[in-house]
């Protein structure tokens, strides 16, 4: 240990470094609450994933999802995915595969933090139903999710909060049911590299189904400025969740298109 006087004096030196080589938390916060960041203008970004579901009726599920950010102003980008292809086993072992759905939407910020103390935005997302319905992949109708989106950095900690609605397409009969969504992402930053996240998020019961509530433990690792590594563990709380669910993800930023 130092002995106090030398202590204080290189505290006194060294505090305003100390403080600016603090870690914060990364902006590469890809789980199930979205962050209300954008991409910059003009910047291409790549989202890879590959996710394992162990279900509640003994199915399994893979899927290997990516997606396409591009920042198109200051405040607003245009997302667009894909399920990418998938494996199902029923819990009898029999086994389908195919191409998932592909998505597209956007998202908009409207308030940042340095301005109004809270970053704020909407994002949007509709599903184009292309999931073969007869091997049981996808649903043949399309859904819609709409929320809003806030988020607050505070020195080692950020946090992500997310509430609003899915409208989905009942598999059987005509329109669609409406479905509140809510969740909370709370992200430290334990290295200059390294986030650690706890995400929980809830989506309600429907005539669809029972009330889903889950948990995400994530640990995300910046292995360049520009590329992001997460891993992260899902535990389902209630019925209506995933039993199970391991997630490896990759955020690479491609850099700026104009």
């Amino acid at each position: 240990m130092m002995r106090l006087g030398l202590a204080l004096s290189f505290a006194s030196l060294c505090g305003p470094l100390m403080a600016q080589e603090e870690p914060v938390p990364s902006g590469c916060r890809p789980l199930f609450t979205t962050s209300a960041g954008v991409a910059a203008p003009g910047e291409l970004e790549l989202e890879l994933g590959a996710q394992r579901i162990s279900n509640r009726d003994g199915s399994e599920d893979s899927l290997f999802p990516v997606q396409f950010n591009l920042g198109v102003s200051r405040w607003f980008d245009l997302r667009f995915g894909w399920s990418g292809p998938m494996l199902r086993k029923d819990g009898q072992g029999r086994a389908a595969s195919g191409d998932g759905d592909p998505v597209f939407g956007g998202q908009a910020q409207f308030l940042t933090q340095d301005a109004s103390g809270l970053d704020l935005g909407l994002a949007y997302w509709h599903k184009l139903p292309r999931a073969s319905v007869r091997k049981g992949l996808g649903t043949g109708r399309h859904d819609d999710t709409l929320v809003a989106t806030a988020s607050r950095v505070v020195g080692r900690w950020a946090f992500d909060v997310n509430a609003g609605a899915n409208w989905v397409g009942r598999p059987e009969g005509p329109g669609r049911v409406r479905q509140g969504v809510a969740s909370l992402a709370v992200t430290y930053a334990a290295g200059r590299h390294l986030n650690i996240t706890f995400d929980t998020y809830a989506m309600a019961g429907t005539e669809l189904g029972p009330r889903a509530v889950s948990s995400v433990l994530a640990v995300g690792y910046g292995i360049h400025e520009n590329v992001c590594l997460d891993l992260g563990v899902e535990a389902g709380l209630t019925q209506g969740a995933p039993r199970l669910s391991v997630n490896a993800g990759l955020v690479w930023r491609l850099g700026k298109l104009w």
